[in-house]
Parts: structure tokens; sequence; C-alpha cells
């Protein structure tokens, strides 16, 4: 009877002590469980907020870049929008060799003839370190050219022929303040993303909304007219075909999620003619003053703009596609953590650009705290996208 009493004793002594156990335990097992509660809640209440205009389209091209994407969200992307029966290029950004000596890196650019012997303005950084240059003209022609002189700081550079060329049709350069003004609408001339989307021109059209650059940059001014990969060096024009500036970079996206927490829209930049007037020597000068020629249209002014070609053996052919087929530029961007269990967002944003007018088509905006993985947050975004546009 004894040592029955000492294990009853001894039960109801673990019972109180697990009861009081239990109680302390009980306030924060009631907090984990609120907090696991509204975070699902959270999760499943968070919703993409989406903006459509004029998307619906049946045979759409995709193009997605996976530059700054260390988690893999171009290749989700393009899963979604291909199961939906669209064809989807995703543009890789250039890979570093693991060689001592790094080996010539390919580029494409534009440009355009200043003067009746060939003599090309470009951008300093599409040139820059070019074993090679080569420069395809509308009409298919190639010709191969050489750096005559640059200037780094404002990202110009002059090209002269290797062999001498006259060529029928070239631009004239505007002092900025007589031939541009705050407001008034501009064109750009150029070949972006000329390595996928083929060898033809571009046009964009837009305005001068700033009359200087990032940080009141005087050398620079800001338009409204897309910009992408390959427009550098391409003429801005204004209504009399006149160039007032060189297309030269648009806003990073990164930089500016990181400043503002939003992408950027049509916030892209060309450095002033004048900027380039200054590196004209005497010989230039002279090839320049024989200009009789006026353009007088934008199909001669399209003439007049150039491919340029850095560290290639030759420009490739691209296959045509059906110029029915609308092509859509998808850029993006994102912040992202690891939660124990998966990546996942906090914010995510996409915007769907129309490649030959710059329209913006589509914008799409995630924020907030989710259990979902990072490819289950895209995946709703693209959803969201597709029904209302009820494509």
């Amino acid at each position: 009877m004894g040592k029955l009493r000492a294990r009853l004793k001894l039960g109801v002594g673990f019972h109180r002590g697990g009861v009081k156990v239990m109680k302390r335990l009980s306030p924060i097992i009631r907090q984990i469980s609120l907090f696991l509660f509204v975070g699902i809640m959270t999760g499943c209440a968070t919703t993409a907020h989406v903006s459509i205009d004029h998307i619906a389209t049946e045979n759409a091209i995709f193009i997605v870049s996976n530059d700054n994407d260390p988690i893999g969200v171009a290749s989700v992307i393009s899963e979604e929008i291909s199961k939906r029966g669209y064809q989807v290029h995703i543009v890789h950004p250039r890979q570093k060799t693991s060689n001592q000596e790094p080996l010539p890196v390919a580029a494409f650019g534009s440009g355009f003839f200043i003067s009746e012997d060939g003599m090309i303005i470009s951008n300093a950084h599409v040139v820059k370190g070019a074993s090679s240059i080569i420069v395809r003209t509308i009409n298919d022609e190639t010709f191969k050219a050489k750096i005559l002189v640059t200037d780094e700081k404002n990202d110009i550079a002059i090209l002269q022929p290797l062999e001498s060329q006259k060529v029928t049709k070239w631009l004239t350069l505007s002092p900025f303040r007589k031939g541009a003004n705050l407001g008034e609408k501009i064109r750009i001339i150029g070949y972006p993303l000329s390595d996928l989307l083929g060898k033809q021109p571009r046009v964009t059209e837009g305005i001068i909304s700033a009359e200087v650059g990032l940080l009141d940059d005087p050398t620079r001014f800001q338009v409204s007219a897309s910009i992408q990969p390959g427009n550098s060096g391409g003429p801005i024009l204004n209504d009399d075909y006149q160039v007032v500036g060189i297309a030269t970079e648009k806003l990073s996206d990164l930089y500016a999620v990181r400043k503002t927490g939003s992408i950027p829209q049509n916030v892209n930049f060309g450095v002033k003619a004048d900027y380039a007037r200054m590196l004209f020597s005497s010989g230039i000068e002279k090839s320049i003053a024989v200009n009789a020629f006026k353009v007088e249209s934008l199909k001669d002014a399209v003439g007049s703009t150039v491919l340029v070609a850095v560290n290639v053996e030759d420009i490739p052919e691209i296959a045509a596609t059906s110029s029915s087929n609308r092509r859509v530029l998808i850029t993006y961007s994102y912040n992202y953590s690891w939660d124990v269990f998966h990546y996942t967002l906090s914010r995510f944003n996409m915007q769907w650009v129309d490649e030959n007018s710059g329209e913006i088509l589509a914008n799409g905006n995630f924020s907030g705290a989710s259990f979902l993985s990072y490819v289950g947050i895209v995946q709703g975004v693209i959803t969201e996208v597709f029904n209302k546009a009820g494509m």
C-alpha cells in the first residue's frame, strides 16, 4: 500500500506539474496559432493589382529578360505563358568568361550617318573594347569601320569607314535649344534587341519630358519614347528630322526599385547633339560642310540609321517573323527572401510593353506577406493579367 500511495502521489505530481506547464505555455501557443492564422489569411488574401491596356492579341510573341534574376523568375514567366500557347523567348545577359584575359564581348547598337563619306555617330559604350566593328545599312550593305574619336564622359563616338564610302542619306545635327523644347514630339530610330528581333530598324515616338537628365545632368535630356538594349547610339529626331540628341540609356529598373520601391515608366535619356559637335575636328567639319542633302521624310531618316555590330565576324541573319505578330517585352523586378521552406516574394512588379510602339500594355504588381513560394506568386500575377486581358 505504501508503494501504491507513493506512485499515486508521483502520478498526481506529474499531472499537476503538467497542468502548470500547459497553463504557462498556453499564451505562447495562442500567440503562435494567431500568428499562423493571420499569416495564412494574409497569404491567401494578398492579390495582384493588374492594369490592362489594349493587350488582347492572338499572335503575340513574348520576350523575357532574365537579367538581375537570382532565383529564376524568368523561367516561371516563360513556362506560364507557354502553357497558354504563346511563343516565348528568354534573353540571357552577357556571361563572363573564366579566363584571366576576357574574350571580346559581342555587342549590337545603333548609329547614323552624318556625312556623305559615311561618318557615323554612335555611343561610346556601344563600341568600347571593340576589336572589330561592322556596320549594316537598311539596304543590307555592310562595311567595316573604326573608331575615329570618342568621348566616354558624354558617351559619344564617331566612326569612320575603313574603305571609302558614299552614302545618299545622312542626318544633320541641331543645337538642342534651337531644335527641341519641353513637351515637343520626338522620334527615336534604332535596332533594339537586334540579335533576337532581327535587323530591321524600329521607330518609337514620345515627347521631351525634361530638358535635363538624371540628377539634373545638363548634358542629357529625358524622353518618353521607349529605349531598349540596341537602341543606344540611334538618333533622336525633332519634327524637322534633325538630330537633337543620341539615344543613350534608360533608367535602371533595379536602381529605381531600390530607391523608390516601384518600376519606372518611360524614363529614358539621350545626350544632347551639341556635345557631339564638340568632337568635330576640322576634317570632320569639312566633310559635313558639303552637306547639301536635307532629310524631309521619316523614310529618309530611317535610311540614314545603321546597325552597329561589335566583335562579330558577321551580322547573323535572323529569321523573319510575320508582321501580324505583336512582340511583347516583359520586364520585372522583385524582393525575395528564404522562409525556411522556399523562396518567397514580398514584392513583384511586372510590365508588358509593345516592342514596336513602346506602349505599356499591362502592369502586374504584388506586394504583401505570403506563405506561397515565389513560383505561386508569379503564377498568380500572370493568371490575373491573362484573365483581365481576356486572353
